[in-house]
């Protein structure tokens, strides 16, 4: 029995050592679990920030990049945080054209160097050292074992892609004429070419495109990747043969437009200032909301209308083919310069409602008769009767109760595309390959 005094404590001690380190092992691994979590959520937010800059505009995209994910990176913090995210300046961040690279860091590249300009892909690798351990450490008492301070990797790779929202009209909005939310913005352009109210027809990507262009994105999704604040829209002017791709966004098909090429709204619905137009008429700030209501119902275009000519869908074909097509972006644009140099800087998105058809007239106006219902069918010339007595001349002639109003085609000002809880908003959700929308950053890695 001797010889088995001190058996006890010795036991004791390796199982004691053994439970410490099991514990340790528990609690420190639990430890870098959670500081791995804090770290990957500061590298993709990173990569998130720094593909927000890559769209080929700038030619110092990559320190503008670089500058906007550095920032957000060092807002996290790691270890229960308790510890700001540390970055470094020379490799924190690189960029490629393709996911598979060569990648580069922002001083590989000259500003300015074409290369630059193709970067699409931001890649945020963030490193954590010295992190403790509590428990862990008491296995160092074994011989060989040596656990010290430990270190933490992250990595996320991201880029611009379509998001699931809305694109863009082919018109540019005059910032002379934004008077607030609800307002009605009034143009486009008369047979001679002058703007003659508030926003016109414009090329979102000159110069090149044109007519053809500007149809497209009527048929189409719109414009989809668009071009940044600051960057040029125009070539501004008379569009003669856009009035059936337009239509076609309220279920009226003419021509060689046809609904298996240019999918329409959920709603026809239209809306005038026509006082006279029975359910027409809507004022200033109060369509929005019943064409939201009228897309519950599917309400098709309720005609009416001389000058608007072609097949009308019904409500069940807007219901099986109709979408989100009359909700649109446009830029907002100093017009005074518009018209003296064809083109203006975009200075900020616009979210309209499209509120009815165009006659079918070679400006894309309207003009309709106050206190009758005659409309003009040609900008230029045109013929129209209305009940009442009295002489009204413009550049058609009526018959009619009052006088001949200016042209007239309305969109219906929603406010900033960008403010919270615009129709037109980005919920920042990224799309499938096939979607369509403004551009925003998507993790790929």
């Amino acid at each position: 029995m001797r010889e088995q005094q001190g058996a006890v404590a010795i036991i004791f001690a390796i199982v004691i050592t053994a439970m410490i380190g099991i514990a340790g092992l528990a609690l420190d691994l639990g430890q870098l679990y959670v500081a791995k979590a804090e770290l990957q959520n500061a590298a993709d937010a990173c990569a998130l920030a720094a593909a927000q800059s890559l769209s080929g505009s700038d030619g110092k995209q990559l320190q503008i990049s670089e500058a906007a994910g550095l920032t957000t990176a060092q807002r996290h913090k790691v270890l229960f945080q308790s510890r700001t995210v540390a970055t470094q300046t020379d490799h924190s961040i690189d960029f490629a054209a393709n996911i598979n690279g060569p990648w580069y860091h922002s001083s590989d590249l000259a500003v300015g160097n074409a290369t630059v300009l193709t970067m699409r892909y931001a890649r945020c690798g963030l490193v954590q050292d010295n992190i403790p351990t509590w428990l862990i450490q008491v296995l160092n008492v074994l011989p060989g074992v040596n656990i010290g301070a430990q270190s933490m990797s992250a990595s996320a790779v991201a880029r611009l892609q379509p998001s699931q929202t809305t694109c863009a009209m082919p018109v540019a909005v005059c910032n002379a004429n934004l008077t607030g939310k609800g307002s009605w913005l009034e143009g486009a352009v008369n047979a001679s070419g002058a703007l003659t109210g508030s926003f016109m027809w414009a090329d979102l990507s000159p110069p090149q495109g044109g007519a053809a262009e500007l149809a497209a994105n009527l048929t189409g999704a719109g414009q989809c990747q668009l071009p940044p604040t600051g960057s040029p829209v125009g070539q501004a002017g008379n569009v003669t043969s856009l009035a059936n791709e337009y239509n076609s966004r309220f279920g009226i098909y003419q021509g060689n437009v046809r609904a298996a090429d240019a999918q329409p709204d959920r709603t026809g619905f239209a809306y005038t200032d026509n006082t006279s137009g029975g359910n027409w008429s809507k004022s200033a700030g109060n369509a929005y909301a019943d064409f939201i209501s009228k897309r519950t119902s599917n309400a098709a275009y309720q005609g009416g209308n001389p000058d608007v000519r072609g097949s009308v869908l019904g409500s069940s074909s807007l219901a099986a083919q109709g979408g989100d097509r009359r909700i649109m972006i446009a830029p907002v644009v100093d017009c005074t310069a518009y018209q003296k140099s064809q083109t203006a800087p975009v200075q900020q998105w616009a979210c309209v409602l499209l509120l009815h058809p165009i006659l079918n007239n070679a400006s894309g106006n309207s003009q309709l008769v106050a206190g009758g219902t005659a409309t003009t069918a040609s900008s230029t010339q045109g013929n129209g009767n209305a009940k009442g007595n009295g002489n009204g001349n413009g550049n058609g002639n009526g018959n009619g109760g009052g006088t001949v109003a200016t042209p007239r085609m309305y969109l219906e000002y929603l406010g900033s595309a960008n403010a919270a809880g615009s129709p037109c908003a980005s919920g920042g959700l990224p799309g499938g390959g096939t979607s369509s929308g403004p551009l925003v950053a998507a993790l790929v890695r």
